[in-house]
């Protein structure tokens, strides 16, 4: 890994920190707290020193899929069972489907709806990112540990939106009411 990459967590990492169910051992769930998206390997294994964790941990994390660079895309997994019907469209030799044959109506709703969750996700992915970056950015350390323990817990964007008054409330009292409004209001940019 270059020392500039930049690592996030993925969903399975985010869902990992709200449930702890992978990760036995602390010092490797506090260098998956570390990984925001915004810091790069070289600072990552910088703090991974100071807090003693393994020297191989950001590997051991991208290995169980908790943690990735954005140049690797993550592997999508299926949300819906494949059917065992036939095509009502017969395939031609080859198998496939021609380009003007019409797919069954219940495959029009799996697409759908596979396609409306994969939307969902990224969202959540892309408002958590944000989130995490500007509690990051604009919090003391301490006080930016504990909030990213609460945005950790959130399992989809309602949850993150409904964060945002204690992350007002934060923001204000570290910058003011003004600057705090300011900044909620790059998030959305």
């Amino acid at each position: 890994m270059k020392p500039e990459t930049l690592l996030f967590k993925t969903e399975l990492g985010q869902r990992e920190m709200a449930r702890q169910s992978v990760l036995k051992s602390r010092p490797l769930r506090n260098v998956l707290l570390l990984v925001d998206g915004k810091r790069d390997v070289q600072s990552l294994q910088a703090m991974m020193r100071a807090i003693s964790a393994p020297d191989d941990a950001l590997e051991q994390l991208l290995a169980l899929g908790l943690i990735a660079a954005p140049e690797e895309p993550e592997v999508a997994v299926p949300t819906t069972a494949p059917t065992s019907e036939a095509p009502e469209t017969p395939p031609d030799a080859s198998g496939f489907l021609h380009d003007d044959d019409e797919l069954p109506s219940e495959l029009h709703l799996d697409t759908r709806s596979a396609l409306e969750h994969e939307a969902d996700a990224q969202a959540f992915s892309v408002l958590y990112q944000r989130i995490n970056a500007l509690v990051s950015d604009q919090l003391g350390m301490i006080k930016a540990y504990g909030m990213q323990l609460k945005i950790e817990q959130c399992q989809n964007a309602e949850q993150l939106l409904a964060l945002l008054p204690v992350i007002k409330a934060a923001l204000a009292a570290r910058h003011g009411e003004k600057r705090a409004v300011e900044l909620l209001r790059e998030l959305g940019q």
